[in-house]
């Protein structure tokens, strides 16, 4: 079964997770501003930063933030294993082919292959424990 971390390396393997942090500061940068002061007088004083304004929502944005530091963990320890390893995680989360598949072409056995997952998995899972 699934957990949320696998969700995550799925979404970062397939791109998903960096189209998500650009929509959501899309979302953020779109400003829909509805006057309610209905013949009233203008506000005095007000000073429009549209560019300081958008770059503090984003930075103040938990979830942005939570998803740019998971995508560094990721990468960070992705970097750190074997090529083996490393292609096998590809395969998974990126190409999203079968343990049996994947075994077969790094002649190794299925449960080879689901521990050096878990190892990886498990590698990732102190830094991003916050996130998850």
């Amino acid at each position: 079964m699934a957990d949320k971390l696998d969700h995550i390396l799925s979404d970062y393997f397939t791109g998903k997770l960096e189209a998500n942090i650009k929509l959501r500061k899309l979302e953020l940068s779109h400003h829909t501003n509805h006057d309610d002061n209905v013949g009233g007088g203008r506000m005095q004083n007000n000073i429009v930063r549209n560019t300081e304004t958008t770059m503090l929502k984003v930075e103040s944005d938990r979830l942005i933030q939570d998803w740019l530091y998971a995508s560094q963990v990721i990468e960070l320890m992705f970097a750190l294993e074997l090529d083996n390893v490393q292609r096998i995680i590809k395969a998974r989360y990126g190409q999203r082919r079968t343990w049996i598949d994947i075994s077969m072409s790094e002649h190794v056995d299925v449960r080879t292959v689901i521990r050096w997952r878990d190892d990886f998995k498990n590698k990732l899972k102190r830094p991003l424990k916050n996130v998850l």
